[in-house]
């Protein structure tokens, strides 16, 4: 195991100020190209660092500075694409070598060993999930790549799941606020769970520049999603009939917008097909919009998935689609629940949500 010392020394300023003196040293490998070391905030743009330090020819570097006491920084060795975070702390730190990973660890206990802990544990995740995505873009029959993707959805489940245990494992930390900001590229194309996200943090959240970026971020978002009365459409049926959404004022409605060439979409149907004698027994409709801008293959699709709800076609297609464009989809499959009076209540509800939705609107 490779090891790299990075000694602390923190001296408390007076009147109580949380700034502390950290002195970081160490020697990095021979392979390395690095000949420099540089700490720098999460949301740092390129040039802005706190402290950078040259490495000597036998390796070894000394890099000190002040740092305030609670904030989260990165150890970069910027020619090696190794960025390392930290959290300071009145700590003794080591870089220690695990797997292809590098982590920093106190000798005492600490939050940044629990934070390392948790880590771990997500690092391990994001590598199976990473390792179970080699291949899917090479898979040509939509059925089986419709499988494999309902695995690597339940392992990035698996993975949403444990940033959001470690956000609230560290909430009112920076540690939590960089959780999100280390996947903000993600969440804003998930709106929900960025929401999650954010609630998970809790109210008491230390000021930065990522919780700054983070809620500009998902108030921006906020303000783009689709509220209020669900637009108005009118699309053909398999049979060439005009279906209007106005057609179903009085039901829940739960719109599916998908593509027979989108396999998560094809997932979805199939999922649909085991919930809808459900969703059906609870007063709901389900109406799906295929994007498709050929009916043939919409049509295969619906023989191959066997399903039995609404279906129409917009076959001005994903780019074109007006439809598309007043829903706000901006990628397939996308869902919305619509109210009895032809309101937007939740986008991309899961059943149990619909569950509890349904039944607090008609208590």
């Amino acid at each position: 195991m490779n090891k790299i010392t990075i000694a602390g020394l923190f001296l408390l300023a007076l009147f109580g100020c949380k700034q502390v003196t950290v002195q970081i040293t160490g020697e990095i490998e021979k392979q390395w190209k690095s000949d420099s070391v540089e700490v720098t905030f999460p949301d740092a743009r390129r040039g802005e660092r706190l402290m950078v330090a040259p490495i000597q020819k036998d390796g070894t570097f000394l890099i000190s500075g002040n740092i305030t006491s609670g904030k989260l920084v990165f150890v970069n060795f910027p020619k090696d694409y190794i960025r390392i975070p930290v959290y300071i702390e009145q700590k003794h730190y080591t870089l220690v070598e695990s797997g292809d990973k590098y982590y920093v660890l106190s000798d005492e206990l600490s939050l940044q060993n629990r934070y390392v802990e948790f880590q771990k544990g997500l690092d391990e995740l994001n590598q199976d999930y990473e390792k179970a995505c080699k291949g899917y873009d090479t898979i040509t029959d939509i059925r089986r790549k419709a499988a494999h993707s309902a695995m690597l959805d339940q392992k990035f489940m698996k993975k949403n799941d444990l940033v959001l245990e470690g956000i609230r494992k560290f909430s009112g930390t920076e540690i939590a606020q960089n959780l999100i900001h280390e996947i903000l590229f993600y969440c804003e194309v998930d709106f929900k769970f960025f929401t999650q996200a954010v609630e998970a943090l809790g109210d008491s959240i230390p000021s930065s520049g990522m919780k700054t970026r983070i809620f500009d971020t998902y108030n921006k978002l906020k303000a783009k999603q689709l509220k209020g009365l669900a637009p108005a459409f009118e699309l053909p049926d398999v049979k060439g009939r005009k279906i209007r959404l106005a057609d179903f004022r009085g039901s829940y409605v739960l719109l599916d917008f998908w593509a027979s060439w989108c396999a998560p979409c094809r997932k979805k149907n199939k999922e649909l097909n085991r919930q809808y004698p459900e969703l059906r027994d609870m007063g709901l409709e389900v109406i799906s919009i295929s994007l498709d801008n050929k009916k043939t293959p919409w049509l295969q699709a619906l023989k191959e998935d066997g399903v039995t709800w609404v279906q129409l076609i917009d076959e001005s297609g994903f780019e074109q689609s007006k439809v598309r464009e007043a829903y706000k989809v901006e990628q397939v499959p996308t869902v919305y629940l619509i109210s009895p009076d032809g309101n937007i209540l939740s986008k991309n509800p899961e059943v149990e949500e619909i569950h509890v939705i349904i039944k607090q609107k008609r208590s």
